[in-house]
């Protein structure tokens, strides 16, 4: 009698505990990976059971998608909350945006009169804050471990007040260590609201700083940044040309600011059809990458 995989899974988990190898694979058990869960605070109890990706019996750690692309290129197209599990990571819940081809959101802020995005210090930016199904910070250290798995594209979505929706991707992203103080790395921008992220002006450029909080400046400001603007966490030069993790006025320089509101944002990554090479730069977990089609 040949055997389904969901009657293989069964098996597995009747002869196991919580965790046991199966034809070299391992098992986990529902219960057990709800209790690994990186950022199992961004989630209401009851969402524990809408993870679209978790069957009952549990699930093979080797089969779980390391990102939204992934479960997408496994038929897996309803969007929604998933586990996503990268190399040399915990286990993590992300949302997923599965009708527009597999993008992993890293934030979402709806700027609405009470947000989420409030005054937050460096230890909440880095483990995140909010609810996944709605306004979120993912978290600084979960975006790292996502990052530094694969070459990404980035894009940072933006809706005015009118209800028009703007688009600024970029063809790399990635967001360093904390010993690096969780750098940005951004490559070429497309799109229509304008390359906000890596023009230089006289408030410097985003690409390649470091994240600040009020608790920890790392502009190149001769005061703080992030306290200067309301407590947001953000790659602060001398300020900033975009600001998206605000409960105030949300920034984009060209399309968001005070002459013209922008009403929500999102930032969106998948694996990028470039392949990436690193060049060791100074400091913890610092590089560029190379790109080449």
């Amino acid at each position: 009698m040949r055997m389904t995989p969901q009657g293989i899974f069964v098996l597995c988990f009747l002869f196991t505990g919580i965790l046991w190898t199966c034809d070299g694979l391992t098992f986990v058990s529902r219960e057990s990976l709800y209790t690994q869960l990186a950022n199992r605070q961004l989630l209401h109890p009851a969402q524990l059971l809408q993870l679209l990706n978790v069957p009952a019996y549990g699930v093979h750690r080797e089969l779980v998608a390391k990102d939204c692309r992934a479960a997408y290129r496994n038929n897996r197209t309803t969007s929604g909350l998933y586990v996503v599990w990268p190399k040399e990571s915990p286990p993590m819940v992300v949302y997923c945006d599965q009708e527009a081809g597999g993008w992993t959101y890293l934030q979402r802020n709806s700027a609405r009169n009470i947000s989420v995005f409030g005054s937050h210090k460096w230890n909440q930016y880095k483990v995140g804050f909010g609810n996944l199904m709605g306004d979120h910070w993912l978290g600084n250290d979960l975006i790292h471990h996502l990052t530094k798995q694969n070459a990404f594209t980035v894009r940072f979505l933006l809706v005015d007040s009118q209800g028009n929706t703007f688009h600024a991707d970029y063809s790399s992203f990635r967001v360093d260590s904390e010993g690096n103080g969780y750098t940005l790395r951004v490559g070429d921008y497309s799109g229509n609201a304008g390359d906000a992220l890596t023009d230089m002006n006289e408030k410097g450029t985003h690409d390649n700083m470091k994240f600040s909080t009020p608790d920890n400046d790392n502009d190149r400001w001769s005061k703080n940044c992030a306290e200067d603007f309301g407590g947001g966490g953000w790659w602060f030069d001398s300020c900033h040309s975009a600001f998206l993790n605000t409960d105030q006025t949300i920034y984009w320089g060209g399309l968001c600011g005070e002459g013209r509101s922008c009403q929500a944002t999102s930032i969106m990554i998948k694996p990028s059809n470039k392949n990436c090479s690193p060049i060791p730069l100074p400091g913890a977990g610092g590089h560029y990458p190379i790109h080449t089609s």
